[in-house]
């Protein structure tokens, strides 16, 4: 498996931005596929109600600006977790690790 961490200070939840704490995307491929696999686990500053439902991810951090469609699989008002299920824009598959 190869993978990859990147610091995502702010996040916007199709178009609307979330208050930042912070939180970290986490992007993985396995050698059976040349599919990318991706998650953002992120929290805001404040309670925070999302539906669970899709949103179009907007996601910028030090190291770049990541887009994609993903799923709130989670939240508790406070910490997110959406899954992608797509493609993931501004992500190059050369950045990644093996591990």
């Amino acid at each position: 498996m190869r993978h990859r961490r990147y610091y995502i200070q702010s996040l916007w939840t199709s178009g609307l931005p979330v208050p930042a704490r912070g939180g970290d995307l986490l992007v993985a491929t396995r050698e059976e596929t040349s599919d990318v696999d991706w998650e953002l686990i992120y929290r805001s500053s404040h309670n925070w109600r999302l539906r669970q439902e899709p949103y179009d991810l907007e996601m910028e951090g030090p190291e770049g600006r990541f887009l994609g469609p993903a799923i709130l699989v989670r939240s508790d008002g406070r910490s997110h977790v959406f899954r992608g299920v797509g493609t993931l824009d501004g992500f190059d598959p050369a950045d990644l690790s093996d591990g």
